[in-house]
């Protein structure tokens, strides 16, 4: 993959150290340009220009209220009434000229607390195999592998589908809503510090599917934890607070951005974090 650097310049510093990677098409899946996200009439958040792989995990971090986890509301379309934007957002993934379904279709959104309705875990599981229209004669089989892919087969009961989904752990129904995403069969997966809440082994069987998920599909992960960022991602990208709203300042490999962050803001987050 060719890389380019974005150059500084006196009208868009906080650009200096966004790298715009994946310039070639057949490896870029999503391409961000001139995004403004405003609350109301205040602007809340600004991205010059940030490039996207089609598949690989991408790590976004920074302060509170940076505006990591609204960036993921408006990639995907799921915005309140108080949020709206402008600028250029092209999706590649998929084809998001088809107007017969709306994009965030294409998303599976995974939040900090878990997202599964209080039914059985059958009910849970069929609701995006229904939404596909897929054939009902498929339904155990898609259902069981996608149980199976994120660990859940082998720690259910025998008679899983009548089981209680709210029942599960926290961390078991973290995974029952990766399934889920799994099932939707989205071609890229939003995660919204998905392991916050979670004990030490429920995080690690989480970044793992995080891992395997990468190397199939583009992940977005927005996550605290510089420790898990340097675990599962393949590019790192640092939001910080500028001007009393959030703003992009870096976007690299997450392998230079561990090694030696380029923006001051990135070297202060990582000191207060790590006190080092």
């Amino acid at each position: 993959m060719n890389a380019q650097t974005l150059i500084t310049n006196n009208e868009s510093a906080n650009n200096a150290h966004v790298q715009l990677l994946f310039d070639e098409p057949e490896c870029c899946g999503i391409r961000v340009k001139d995004l403004s996200i405003f609350a109301k009439k205040k602007t809340i958040l600004t991205v010059d220009e940030i490039r996207f792989p089609k598949t690989g995990v991408v790590a976004i971090m920074g302060p509170s209220g940076s505006g990591k986890s609204t960036f993921l509301k408006v990639m995907s379309e799921l915005m309140d009434e108080n949020l709206s934007h402008k600028g250029k957002i092209d999706i590649t993934c998929f084809d998001a000229t088809n107007q017969k379904e709306s994009i965030c279709s294409h998303f599976a959104m995974v939040w900090q607390k878990p997202t599964v309705f209080p039914c059985s875990i059958w009910d849970n599981l069929k609701v995006p195999l229904r939404k596909r229209q897929v054939a009902r004669k498929k339904w155990r089989e898609l259902m069981e592998q996608a149980l199976e892919d994120v660990g859940l087969m082998g720690e259910l009961d025998d008679q899983w589908e009548k089981q209680t989904a709210q029942r599960l752990s926290g961390g078991q129904q973290q995974r029952l809503s990766i399934a889920m995403g799994l099932l939707k069969d989205s071609n890229i997966f939003l995660f919204d510090e998905p392991t916050s809440a979670l004990d030490p082994i429920s995080t690690d069987k989480i970044e793992k599917i995080i891992e395997n998920l990468g190397k199939k599909k583009l992940v977005l992960l927005v996550t605290h934890s510089l420790g898990q960022a340097k675990r599962v991602s393949d590019y790192s990208a640092m939001f910080h607070n500028h001007d009393d709203q959030g703003a992009l300042c870096e976007f690299s490999s997450s392998q230079a951005f561990f090694k030696s962050p380029a923006s001051p803001q990135s070297r202060e987050f990582i000191m207060m974090e790590t006190g080092v």
